[in-house]
């Protein structure tokens, strides 16, 4: 069978003497593997688009039985650029992300539009609003995803948060109060700023962006602690648990 959809590159592997393997999170499909024979010959432009965080668009036969499917045709729909490290690391993250959180032939059509709209945001924006937008993406997938935080109420009396801390213990925000000790704290500039990311259309985020930078890092922080509290399979991200961990880049 022929089949196309749309899709975004998270991965290559060299295979052989001049093919790809690429791990793909299409539209239609959920992640899918394929190989594109010949693609890093001189004159393929295969190798060219089959790059991590590309948006493209497949053609490929399919076969049940088969765990890594054949490609026919692909076209570039947005070239992924690596203008600076900010772009290449956060891009490469959030592929890494959806590639360890997702699963074969489990489509979802909003996380696809996540990912691809993300993706776009950051190729043509400057370094401090690429950060922004990955704050964003983080909030929304985990809305998508069923694990939407709680960061407004106490865990344990349910008081609102004013300032609150993040509890290793039971992976959730808490009171100064109910806290045991002080961890990963959060003022209430930055929880103001979470719900502003919850809440507003990607399109607009650009109309609202603090310029304080230790905000935006306690805010990744506590996201970076809830994501590997809840979701296991990012332990073994790299770039989310090397690269991001501490502070943003």
């Amino acid at each position: 069978m022929i089949y196309s959809t749309k899709a975004i590159v998270l991965n290559i592997h060299k295979y052989g003497n001049s093919s790809l393997i690429c791990n793909l999170f299409t539209e239609s499909y959920g992640k899918l593997n394929i190989i594109a024979k010949g693609a890093r010959a001189i004159k393929n432009p295969n190798s060219a688009i089959l790059q991590p965080c590309n948006s493209i668009e497949i053609i490929y036969y399919s076969k049940s039985t088969r765990n890594i499917q054949t490609l026919k045709e692909a076209n570039v729909c947005i070239n992924f650029s690596n203008k600076s490290y900010s772009h290449m690391v956060y891009g490469l993250t959030v592929v890494e992300i959806i590639n360890k959180i997702s699963f074969d032939n489990n489509p979802c059509e909003i996380i696809f539009r996540l990912v691809k709209k993300t993706l776009e945001k950051m190729n043509v924006s400057d370094n401090y609003l690429i950060k922004i937008y990955y704050l964003f993406f983080q909030l929304q997938l985990l809305i998508y995803i069923g694990f939407q935080p709680s960061f407004f109420k106490c865990f344990k009396c349910k008081t609102k948060l004013n300032v609150g801390s993040f509890c290793t213990e039971i992976g959730h925000m808490v009171c100064l109060k109910c806290s045991t000790k002080k961890i990963i704290s959060i003022e209430k500039k930055g929880l103001d700023y979470i719900y502003f990311l919850m809440t507003t259309h990607i399109d607009n985020i650009n109309q609202n962006t603090p310029d304080n930078k230790k905000c935006l890092n306690s805010i990744n922080n506590v996201l970076n602690k809830f994501i590997l509290y809840h979701i296991s399979e990012l332990k073994k991200c790299k770039l989310f648990t090397n690269e991001l961990e501490n502070e943003l880049i």
